[in-house]
C-alpha cells in the first residue's frame, strides 16, 4: 500500500492524534490563506510537506474544468475535517504522501534529538533500576491469555527498565501450552532460559532449549510452543520505543495481530 493510501486511510479511521490532527489543521488553514491572497507568503514557518500541498491544490484549482476546482476544495476540506467517504483524485495523492512522511518524521523526532544530544540517560525516571533477575516477582503484567481450546496459556511481564527505545519483557508458557500465533510491528529478539519446545517464523520451524537465542522479525507470523513439562520462560527484547511511536494505528491491537 502507497504512503499517500495509508495517510487516508488513517484520517478516515481517526487513528492521529489531536495534536497530530491539529498540526494538518494549521497547514491547511495556511494553505488556504496563501490561495486567497495568491501568495506562498503565510507558509513560511511550516513543514515543506504544506508547500507541496499548497502547489498541489493549486495547480488542479488553476485547470479549466470546475470538477477540479471542486476536488481541490473538496481535499482541504477532508484534511481539515475527516470524512470517511471521501476520495481524493489522483493528482492529489502526492501531497499526501508528502504529508504522511513529514508526519513519520514528527513522531521520532524527539528520540533522534535525545540520541544525538549524547546524554546519559543514567538517572532518569522515578526509581530506576539497572539490575534485575528473570525469574524475580515484581514485574508488572502487561498481557495473558488461557484457553483450553486451542491450547494457550501464557503470560507476559515488563522488566522494571526505564527504556526508551528497547522493550525487554519476560514471556512466560504452561508446559505443553503455547502462546497465540500473531506478528507485529516491532522487531524481537527471544533469549530462552527454562523449558523447551520450539519456535514458529512464518513458515519456518525452530527448536529450542535453555541458552538459545531467537530473532523474529517484524510482521512475521510467529509462535512459540513450550514441549516441555515446566514452564518456558524467556527474555523478549524488542524495538518497541521506536515502532510503538512510528506506527500509526491503534499499536497496543497490532501487537497482538493474529491475522492478515
Amino acid at each position: 500500500m502507497e504512503s499517500s493510501t495509508w495517510f487516508v486511510a488513517a484520517l478516515k479511521q481517526h487513528q492521529l492524534s489531536d495534536a497530530e490532527l491539529a498540526w494538518i489543521r494549521q497547514g491547511v488553514m495556511a494553505v488556504q490563506n496563501a490561495l486567497d491572497q495568491q501568495t506562498s507568503g503565510s507558509l513560511v514557518g511550516l513543514d515543506a510537506c504544506f508547500s507541496h500541498l499548497y502547489i498541489s491544490v493549486k495547480t488542479l484549482s488553476s485547470r479549466a474544468l470546475q470538477t477540479d476546482v471542486s476536488a481541490a476544495r473538496a481535499w482541504l476540506q477532508f484534511l481539515a475535517k475527516p470524512d470517511d467517504h471521501f476520495e481524493p483524485v489522483e493528482a492529489l495523492l502526492p501531497s499526501a504522501s508528502a504529508i504522511w512522511n513529514s508526519l513519520q518524521m514528527l513522531r521520532v523526532q524527539g528520540l533522534i534529538e535525545a540520541i544525538n544530544a549524547r546524554k546519559s540517560l543514567t538517572g532518569l525516571g522515578e526509581n530506576p533500576e539497572y539490575h534485575a533477575r528473570i525469574d524475580q516477582h515484581n514485574q508488572s503484567s502487561l498481557y495473558e491469555n488461557q484457553s483450553d481450546k486451542l491450547g494457550i496459556d501464557f503470560q507476559v511481564t515488563r522488566l522494571p527498565f526505564n527504556t526508551e527505545l528497547l522493550d525487554p519483557r519476560i514471556v512466560r508458557i504452561a508446559p505443553g501450552k503455547t502462546n497465540e500465533l500473531h506478528k507485529h510491528a516491532h522487531e524481537t529478539v527471544f533469549v530462552f532460559y527454562r523449558g523447551s519446545g520450539y519456535v514458529r517464523i512464518d513458515e519456518h520451524r525452530f527448536p529450542v532449549n535453555p541458552g538459545d537465542v531467537v530473532f523474529i522479525p517484524r510482521w512475521c507470523m510467529h509462535q512459540s510452543v513450550n514441549e516441555s513439562s515446566e514452564d518456558m520462560v524467556f527474555l523478549a527484547v524488542a524495538d518497541f520505543g521506536l515502532t510503538g511511536k512510528s506506527f500509526v494505528g491503534n499499536y497496543l491491537k497490532t501487537a497482538r495481530q493474529k491475522s492478515e
